[in-house]
């Protein structure tokens, strides 16, 4: 008996009789064998696609990397938010700040410095084309805002600069009229009144009685507190940040402490009034001078109905009006404590 042959007992003859193999059986064994054989191999291809080979660390590094991508599209669109507030910013510089305080623009060539040039993100490229478009876009992002934010804080620091420098210059305008009093002699040619003779009146004369206090007209320091004898009695005052040069003339006396280098306010008590030098009457002589020691006309600087007592009491409102709101902060503060 055959091991690979099949037998079956025949009870007639009370023998085992061999069973032949029909073809419909032949291909019915080999179309079972090959299925079985098929249904292995799917099985198996769906256990590697559903990780069912892949290790725990393997798992868990792909879980990590997709949370990192889900940040980092996040991350991309709150950094475009902040790029367009800077766009703002720096419209706002332009169309506002430097036109009020005068100042030049900035360029485009300065505003695009740094731009262009070689590929700064080719090491992105080794990442799968999705990833290694995200980071080439965040990382331009975040170069060109820190461009931005660099060239925006300059700029912010020209116009703080600025600003100082204009909020110098115009405390230090000659607007105030030095003293109580008529302008009696104005600018320009004149008879001399002590010589008979046509000549240039440099400033302007105020009336006043012998002792009337005199205010420096504007921001400056002390050039010089003397005698000649043409002005008697005189203080000029230099003006740095704007060039010019302030004279009060035909005084008594110079205040106590105003000398040389001594630096004063507007509005600050600096002499009196008198008669000294070639005068023919108490009165007080002011001039303004450039840098070039040109005499400029004092009234094209005086402000309208600016006098010493107007500006005084003006000074003293915004400076009663601060404590005031000095005093509301206090308050404020405390409430909140």
């Amino acid at each position: 008996m055959k091991p690979e042959t099949e037998y079956r007992y025949d009870p007639e003859t009370c023998r085992f009789v061999e069973i032949e193999e029909t073809p419909v059986d032949k291909v019915r064994r080999y179309t079972w064998v090959g299925g079985l054989a098929l249904l292995l191999a799917g099985v198996l291809a769906l256990a590697m696609d559903a990780e069912l080979i892949r290790t725990p660390t393997e798992q868990a590094l792909q879980s990590e990397n997709k949370v990192l991508q889900d940040q980092l599209e996040r991350a991309s669109g709150e950094l475009e938010v902040l790029s367009e507030e800077i766009d703002e910013l720096a419209e706002r510089d332009e169309e506002l700040y430097r036109t009020l305080l005068q100042v030049e623009p900035i360029s485009d060539d300065v505003r695009q410095v740094g731009v262009g040039g070689n590929d700064q993100y080719a090491s992105f490229d080794r990442f799968e084309e999705d990833t290694a478009t995200l980071l080439r876009e965040t990382e331009s992002l975040l170069d060109e805002m820190e461009r931005e934010v660099g060239l925006q804080s300059a700029s912010y620091r020209e116009l703080v600069r600025y600003a100082e420098q204009r909020e110098d210059r115009l405390a230090q305008l000659p607007v105030l009229r030095p003293v109580n009093g008529d302008v009696v002699s104005g600018y320009g040619y004149r008879t001399d009144p002590i010589l008979g003779v046509r000549r240039m009146h440099g400033g302007v004369d105020f009336v006043t009685r012998v002792g009337t206090p005199v205010v420096a007209s504007a921001d400056g320091v002390v050039l010089e507190s003397t005698y000649s004898n043409s002005y008697g009695n005189y203080v000029d005052i230099r003006h740095p940040e704007t060039g010019y040069i302030t004279r009060y003339a035909h005084l008594s006396e110079a205040e106590d402490g105003i000398r040389a280098g001594t630096q004063v306010k507007r509005g600050e008590l600096i002499a009196y009034t008198g008669n000294s030098g070639r005068s023919t009457g108490p009165h007080l002589h002011y001039e303004v001078r450039n840098e070039d020691e040109e005499t400029l006309n004092p009234i094209d600087f005086f402000l309208p109905d600016m006098t010493p007592q107007a500006y005084i009491s003006l000074a003293s409102q915004d400076e009663q009006h601060d404590l005031h709101d000095h005093h509301d902060a206090e308050q404020t503060l405390s409430m909140m404590e």
